[in-house]
């Protein structure tokens, strides 16, 4: 397969979705799609309902942080106080991320092997699974009441790169806020607060419309996600939902991003939109849009560095990209400084963005190496204590994701900024001193639109392991779990393997949705071929000759 410029993989022979679709689908196709709407639908309810039985171990549970289910209010008597949660909680909460996850892998091989699926349709489904958790209350995470907290000080001019949100005092905005974060200054660039301090102001300062608004900021992230991912799936030569639903539309991020609120959302929305325009509309706006992404969390700085990397073409000398690399630098700053202007935080993040790091999970890939590293010292009479081997694998982690980012650096344009900088952000990540699972959103999503064969497989089994860990703390559910009597326990167990063995029927109706097509001129069987790092099969980015080229992403 060619390398092929913006222009030519825009208008790529990658079927897209059209009126004539809908019109065409057989009944079956209709009854298979609503089986797979109501059966994530399902899924996501049935983990709903869970958190609020489970309480403390799943939400925030303090008086007035929701509009139902915390204590004082509908359905708060519910909640358990506890660390522990009750075993029906954990079974309606893992039972049904096994039903949503099943029958997202059910959709995804469905999609796999008929091209063309309306993407519109693919939409709608996800956004069904989506309503329980659009309703519920801030999941599995604290931070979105931190991020109002210093929308707060935002709007009083109280510098967030200063002070916690303890200096706000005995209000609602600190004492929802996690503890661990109320005296601890704010990670987050300058396009992030001064949206969140905007927010806070339309809320009439009040946390409960502040939360809904918070709410709807990330929604728009992911927006942002599905309207760029099909451009740059068919720019790849690569089916459009397909795409859509393993980035956006995945279990992960659906109770990260939606469930749990968090700004990643807004991160990689724009940092996608960066992407799509520098591939479709030159690289001068793209750099911008992943300039105001980096305004949310710095990680996206990363989609500046490639997209100035391959701004000057395939066939570009190295001294020339470093050049158009530092074009790009100086386009980053300058619009960084608008926003440290507009939002009169300044650079103060700058200095605060590694703050996340100070945490410590016990499934972050870091910490398991360090304590595994412990125990064995321990064996052989050598001890080492965890807290002592950890900033040796924390150093080690990080400067094997700098190599790797390095060597994918160099390979952008000839594989592709997409699969490149996915790759990257994905890995960054995992080597990171700390690993929440809305990190791992990170790379997956970017990765989305080029996945195929066996990157699709990983991405996957990344997602859904992430999914599973960030609900709760693997700890916790040991402790319930060994306090809970044990027929109990089988019980437990024994109702998840059935949910997960079950038959479904999802698409049993249906030997076929929509026709194979032929993605590119140069597959004779019609069939998609997958990223090949050591290939140019992907579109490779910078047809641009000069500065003001198209790059791609």
């Amino acid at each position: 397969m060619e390398l092929v410029t913006p222009s030519a993989a825009t208008n790529s022979t990658t079927p897209h979705e059209t009126p004539d679709d809908d019109a065409a689908a057989p009944p079956e196709a209709r009854l298979s799609l609503a089986r797979t709407a109501v059966g994530g639908l399902v899924g996501t309810t049935a983990i709903v309902v869970g958190t609020i039985l489970g309480g403390q171990s799943f939400e925030t549970h303090l008086p007035g942080a929701w509009f139902f289910g915390m204590p004082g209010g509908l359905f708060g008597s519910q909640g358990a106080s506890g660390n522990l949660p009750p075993v029906a909680a954990l079974a309606l909460v893992f039972g049904g991320l096994i039903l949503l996850t099943r029958v997202w892998v059910g959709f995804l091989g469905h999609l796999n092997r008929h091209h063309g699926f309306p993407v519109k349709r693919v939409v709608l489904v996800v956004v069904v699974w989506a309503v329980p958790l659009l309703l519920a209350p801030p999941l599995f995470s604290r931070d979105v009441y931190t991020y109002a907290a210093q929308g707060e000080m935002v709007s009083h001019h109280i510098d967030p790169y200063s002070y916690g949100p303890s200096v706000l005092g005995a209000t609602p905005f600190n004492q929802m806020a996690d503890a661990t974060w109320s005296r601890t200054e704010s990670p987050y660039g300058p396009t992030f607060l001064e949206a969140d301090g905007i927010l806070d102001q339309a809320s009439g300062h009040e946390i409960l419309a502040d939360l809904v608004l918070l709410r709807l900021l990330e929604v728009a992230g992911i927006a942002l996600m599905v309207a760029a991912t099909p451009t740059l799936a068919r720019s790849l030569r690569r089916d459009p939902a397909h795409a859509v639903l393993l980035g956006a539309g995945s279990p992960l991020v659906l109770l990260s991003l939606v469930a749990g609120e968090h700004n990643d959302a807004l991160m990689l929305g724009l940092l996608l939109a960066g992407l799509a325009v520098a591939k479709r509309f030159g690289t001068v706006p793209g750099v911008i849009l992943c300039a105001l992404a980096a305004g949310v969390k710095s990680p996206a700085a990363l989609g500046v560095l490639f997209l100035g990397w391959v701004w000057a073409g395939p066939a570009a000398s190295t001294r020339r990209r470093i050049g158009h690399t530092a074009a790009a630098g100086l386009i980053a700053l300058a619009t960084l400084e608008v926003m440290a202007l507009v939002s009169g935080t300044g650079w103060g993040w700058v200095r605060t963005t590694a703050t996340a790091g100070s945490s410590f999970t016990g499934v972050t890939p870091i910490n398991v190496v360090a304590r595994t590293v412990s125990i064995v010292s321990h064996v052989l009479q050598v001890p080492i204590s965890t807290l002592a081997a950890r900033p040796v694998f924390i150093v080690l982690g990080l400067l094997i994701a700098v190599y790797v980012g390095y060597r994918l650096l160099l390979r952008s344009p000839r594989d592709g900024v997409v699969l490149c900088l996915g790759l990257t952000l994905l890995v960054l990540a995992l080597l990171g001193p700390i690993v929440w699972s809305w990190y791992v959103t990170w790379g997956v999503v970017v990765l989305a639109p080029a996945a195929y064969g066996r990157l699709r497989t990983a991405l996957i089994v990344i997602s859904t392991f992430w999914a599973f860990a960030g609900m709760t703390s693997v700890h916790n559910i040991y402790l319930r779990m060994l306090h809970t009597f044990f027929v109990t326990d089988l019980l437990l167990v024994a109702m998840l393997l059935a949910v997960a063995i079950m038959p479904l029927g999802q698409f049993s109706a249906v030997s076929r949705l929509a026709r194979p097509v032929r993605l590119s001129r140069g597959d004779d069987d019609g069939t998609q071929r997958g990223p090949r790092l050591g290939g140019g099969v992907l579109t490779g980015a910078g047809a641009g000759a000069g500065a003001g080229g198209s790059g791609t992403a």
